[in-house]
């Protein structure tokens, strides 16, 4: 029967994962609210409850508001820091633009140096220029005095020095300057003049304008310097009100998630006949209003131990219906162990539930039952699989476990959040399948936690019964052995027994011979 031990596994690992949570069973929607208790008398808590849900509505609004505030902050610093960069970019270009225009300020005055000698040089070449027309007509002036006082020397050498001065007087007359060389002889004198004054003499708008450029970039590098300075203080304020509205933030979902802890600690509201959907309730919802009572309650405590006792039954039944031996006695010893553990559980349950309407009751004995019987089925299936010894041992061990795991994962739940991990591990166990389906069933829960806690009973309890009728006990009484259709594989135990069959025996506690007798047919 190994194969019946790897299909309840997977079964178990499948119910890992499925929707069973143990708030669903008691909570719908998204309202907090305490897991149902076992209630005496009225209830205490209406104002208690009224409060938190108050507190809960006004903590959802601040978490809104400081949610806002965090994001606000956060922006803040981005552009404060982005603001910050851009001031201490612009602060470096200053400085090097006031470097740069001191530089250009010490450059102009050597340049103004230079234009001043170029100037100076300039105007006395042109003036000589300009002065030649002058001095033209004082050497033509010379020389015709001095042709006419040699007009009447007969020297050869007087002579000739007299046609050589007539030449020269030739050439003195051709050469004149061009109408507009005077003219632009003086505008390149008074340019050069203009220049070299622009560059050296205050008062005039180059010189003027380099020194206001070079004085307004050292007040700017000056003032940038000091604007970084101050954004920088700016800067560590935005970031520690970033930081201060992101604690802000935290402590307000801290006390929201605190309100939250406070409302799944009070117990549920008292359950009111007939009172579920009118709104008349006295329970708080998230949104601080009364919520509609409930019509029926059943604490999910009470549901898991009635389960508790229903998968320790199913154990014990599933021991003792395999020690029979015969087959119709164990499936009595079966039958009856089911119906024993099962009507106690739904005894209590009526008992410690609320308002239970028949339909719950009758959905709470079915979860029972097959409970019942998906314990014994999974005992039958390691006793089957590892012996007496080994598998009723796993059997007993992994019903412990249960009660050990699904009871702290269900007391936690009742009065907190349970983490995933858990919640899987207790999921994958039968006795969380049916505490969900009957607490689901006592207080309208999630019917879709309750049908699939069903559902996984009867299946693991299909595969017990399966490897239970497959099986045959170790001991072979006489009485079975005289049975015919026992060795066969269409054996039927509800077949009758011959009278004559029970003639034959001389001793109806004999027992077959030793090889027959200790075969275990599966």
């Amino acid at each position: 029967m190994k194969w019946n031990v790897a299909l309840a596994f997977i079964v178990l690992l499948v119910a890992a994962f499925t929707p069973m949570n143990p708030a669903s069973t008691w909570a719908n929607g998204e309202d907090t609210t305490g897991a149902p208790a076992v209630y005496a008398g009225p209830d205490q808590l209406v104002e208690a409850r009224r409060a938190t849900g108050d507190a809960a509505a006004e903590a959802g609004f601040l978490t809104q508001g400081t949610k806002q505030l965090k994001e606000g902050t956060d922006q803040l610093k981005d552009g404060s820091g982005e603001l910050a960069e851009a001031v201490r970019s612009a602060s470096d270009g200053a400085d090097q633009l006031s470097k740069g225009m001191v530089e250009i300020q010490a450059g102009t005055g050597q340049l103004a140096d230079g234009a001043t000698r170029v100037a100076d040089s300039v105007g006395g070449a042109v003036d000589q220029v300009v002065g030649f027309e002058a001095v033209r007509g004082q050497i033509l002036g010379a020389i015709d005095d001095t042709i006419k006082a040699t007009a009447n020397n007969r020297d050869p050498q007087v002579v000739d020095l007299r046609k050589q001065l007539k030449d020269l007087r030739g050439q003195v007359e051709t050469a004149e300057l061009p109408e507009d060389m005077n003219t632009q002889l003086t505008e390149l004198r008074d340019g050069s003049r203009e220049l070299a004054n622009q560059l050296s003499t205050p008062g005039y708008a180059y010189h003027d304008g380099i020194y206001s450029a070079t004085n307004g970039a050292s007040e700017l590098s000056k003032g940038l310097n000091e604007m970084n300075g101050k954004v920088k203080e700016a800067t560590d304020g935005v970031n520690q009100l970033a930081d201060g509205g992101t604690k802000v933030d935290e402590m307000a979902n801290t006390t929201k998630d605190n309100i939250g802890a406070i409302q799944r600690a009070l117990p549920a509201p008292v359950p009111v006949a007939g009172a579920a959907g009118t709104g008349t309730g006295t329970a708080a919802g998230a949104d601080g209003q009364a919520a509609p009572a409930p019509a029926s309650a059943l604490a999910p405590l009470a549901a898991m131990l009635v389960s508790a006792l229903a998968i320790l039954g199913g154990v014990v039944t599933a021991l003792a219906a395999y020690a029979g031996s015969r087959p119709r006695a164990r499936w009595i010893i079966l039958g009856l162990g089911t119906a024993f553990s099962a009507s106690a559980g739904l005894i209590l349950v009526a008992i410690l539930g609320t308002n239970l309407s028949a339909a719950a009751l009758a959905i709470a004995g079915s979860a029972l039952v097959l409970g019942t019987l998906a314990s014994a089925g999974l005992t039958w299936i390691l006793r089957s699989a590892f012996g007496t010894i080994g598998g009723g041992g796993a059997a007993g061990v992994l019903a412990l476990l249960q009660v050990g795991v699904v009871g702290w994962v269900w007391s936690t739940a009742a009065t907190g959040e349970v983490s995933l991990l858990w919640s899987a591990a207790s999921q994958a166990l039968p006795m969380h399948w049916s505490t969900a389906a009957i607490s689901a069933a006592g207080n309208g829960g999630s019917a879709t936690a309750m049908w699939t806690g069903i559902g996984l009973s009867a299946l693991l309890a299909v595969l017990g019964l399966v490897a239970m009728r497959a099986s045959r006990p170790a001991v072979v009484s006489a009485y079975d052995a005289a049975d015919a259709g026992y060795a066969d594989d269409d054996y039927d135990d509800g077949a009758d027994y011959e009278e004559s069959d029970f003639d034959e025996l001389d001793d109806d506690t004999a027992v077959l011979d030793t090889d027959e007798a200790i075969e275990h047919k599966r």
